[in-house]
């Protein structure tokens, strides 16, 4: 059997992970003195609340080598096959210090993937990954298929509160002040490396959810053969709003409607509403 192994980064919900059998192992998450596991510890729900409520700016790191470690051995122990798929090397360290720890382990048995990307554009791979293997998929076969899943994964998000970006050092206070003034909306792109880059910037939320529709239908109308997930920060009416308008211009498969976590949503703040797939 082969096992997926990754973080909770990729902000796949628990139900699909359970379903597939996906190991998230958890990002740490720390508000002052106190650290919690990432879905352990605190739910994404209760990191929203405090981060809104208690004024203080948290940092996240990657789960413990020792937690990767643990995990890879004991699926080993058990007779499977391991892959690895990490959040982006350009937004962690994580990818880099797993390579050194899995540098000695059998190559037919572990491989590890820099998934370039976060959020629900890392979860598209894991999950697509995860159900090529319940599809009876080699290791082999998966290994020579994740680079293509990795190239085809998308995210575009419309943010609302600039002051999120503003205290994690992405833009300064003085461009967050003057585009709360303007009433400016800046989109957020992941980038071929992972990256996050701001693609286009507007005026007004319903102009950046237009935006990001638009942008998705550069890819095509027909998104039968692939999964959306539609996903928000604290803005789960604005993101059915705009689910429903793509089910009116488009030709939708499956969707997932959910939040954005921890990790990334520090960043982006609340209000944020953004469409993760992987290009049809």
């Amino acid at each position: 059997m082969i096992k997926i192994i990754t973080d909770t980064a990729c902000d796949l919900p628990a139900e699909l992970a359970a379903r597939y059998g996906v190991r998230q192992l958890p990002m740490n998450i720390t508000f002052g003195a106190d650290t919690f596991a990432d879905q352990e510890t605190i739910t994404t729900e209760d990191f929203y609340d405090r981060l809104v409520s208690s004024g203080e700016f948290p940092t996240t790191s990657y789960p413990s080598l020792g937690l990767y470690q643990m995990a890879v051995d004991e699926e080993l122990a058990a007779g499977n096959q391991v892959v690895v798929i990490t959040i982006a090397s350009a937004l962690s360290g994580c990818y880099a210090s797993v390579k050194v720890l899995l540098e000695d382990y059998p190559k037919d048995k572990v491989a590890l993937f820099d998934s370039k990307s976060a959020t629900l554009g890392q979860g598209a791979i894991v999950l697509a990954a995860a159900r090529m293997v319940a599809d009876g998929a080699t290791f082999e076969e998966l290994q020579q298929a994740l680079p293509g899943l990795i190239e085809r994964s998308r995210g575009y998000g419309a943010i609302n509160n600039l002051e999120y970006l503003a205290k994690g050092g992405r833009i300064s206070g003085t461009a967050a002040t003057l585009a709360k003034a303007l009433n400016i909306k800046p989109i957020i792109n992941v980038c071929a490396d992972g990256s996050l880059e701001v693609a286009q910037k507007v005026r007004g939320m319903g102009k950046g959810l237009a935006w990001i529709k638009n942008r998705v239908q550069e890819d095509g109308t027909d998104f039968r053969n692939t999964t959306l997930f539609v996903s928000y920060i604290l803005q789960k009416d604005s993101a059915e709003k705009l689910l429903a308008e793509l089910q009116q211009e488009m030709q939708l498969g499956e969707v997932i409607l959910c939040p954005v976590g921890p990790t990334v949503g520090v960043h982006l703040g609340p209000g944020c509403v953004a469409l993760f797939y992987l290009r049809p």
